[in-house]
């Protein structure tokens, strides 16, 4: 890592986590030795770091300007791998941490447990491993929210901002005469739902051992939490805050999935309506980036295009 001066302890590599080799092509390189290079450069390993006293795993992968991606609820960094070393190959330096509540992460302050809280931790998060500015933002499902809320409070950090299948609007379903609101949608029925997604697309199944191998051991150890964060989720209101960072001149990709039974249509059109966006729509259920990595990092390199003529403010130090 490359960190600032006599900080050379705050990261760590996580337990259980070896860090993947990797190194520059020097004169007289073999061609498949370098491919092989760009792959062990691209490739995620886990380190640690402190913030707010508490030791945070996160996952780092690839070069050049920094990235940084949010996972979805009950989930961990570890089971994104693909689409973060999507996101590596697109051209980033990828972070991602876990969380509070989530692999090993403590829950934030009962006063904190919030959208505004969580955007306000990831802040505290990227000062601790001396990332200033940054050139992406993504973030997945309940990581969609906490991105959104992490940009609207310090956009001259970011030069663009990706949503994908992201919480955020109130609504859950548009009816002739009235709006029922996610706080109005029973829990049995996001149950249902996601069992149907998984069901309903191959290709997603094919990723249900990585989706359990994060969610039991969050389940396990802390339950409460998980669903206390459940609750802020039905609660969630960020159409104002989309709008106002749209507002501000930082760009706003949104997409979702067709199949997507948790996150509604009338959601993301609410989300892409305040960004000012037509959206994009891809075919698979909620977890579709986990299966098809390759078109989220196509979503990646177009958000970063969208990106390219805003220049952060934040005075990056960026991870090696």
């Amino acid at each position: 890592m490359m960190l600032a001066e006599g900080s050379a302890d705050a990261v760590t590599e996580a337990p259980g986590y070896p860090e993947a080799p990797g190194s520059t092509r020097t004169e007289g390189d073999s061609p498949a030795s370098a491919t092989a290079t760009t792959r062990d450069a691209t490739r995620m390993r886990m380190l640690s770091v402190e913030v707010d006293g508490h030791r945070v795993r996160f996952g780092v992968a690839g070069t050049g300007p920094s990235a940084l991606f949010l996972h979805g609820w009950g989930l961990r960094p570890t089971g994104y791998r693909r689409p973060i070393e999507a996101m590596a190959r697109a051209g980033c330096r990828v972070v991602a941490p876990a969380l509070p509540g989530f692999g090993g992460t403590p829950e934030l302050p009962p006063d904190q447990r919030n959208f505004a809280g969580l955007g306000a931790w990831v802040g505290r998060f990227l000062d601790a491993v001396e990332v200033g500015d940054l050139a992406l933002v993504a973030g997945h499902s309940f990581g969609g929210g906490v991105s959104t809320a992490f940009v609207d409070q310090q956009p001259e950090r970011v030069a663009s901002l990706l949503l994908v299948n992201a919480i955020g609007s109130p609504t859950w379903m548009l009816l002739p005469d009235e709006v029922r609101t996610m706080v109005q949608r029973p829990m049995w029925d996001w149950g249902r739902h996601f069992g149907s997604d998984l069901l309903h697309s191959p290709k997603t199944l094919r990723v249900l051992p990585m989706l359990l191998e994060d969610f039991i051991p969050n389940l396990m150890s802390n339950p409460v939490g998980m669903f206390r964060t459940s609750m802020t989720i039905r609660r969630a209101d960020l159409v104002a805050e989309v709008e106002g960072i749209a507002g501000r001149g930082v760009p706003v990709s949104v997409a979702w999935s067709d199949r997507d039974g948790l996150v509604p249509r009338s959601a993301f059109d609410d989300l892409r309506h305040a960004a000012g966006t037509e959206g994009t729509v891809v075919e698979g259920a909620h977890a579709w980036l986990m299966a098809d990595p390759g078109a989220f990092g196509d979503l990646v390199i177009s958000a970063l295009v969208d990106g390219r003529g805003r220049r952060p403010s934040g005075g990056a130090i960026p991870l090696g």
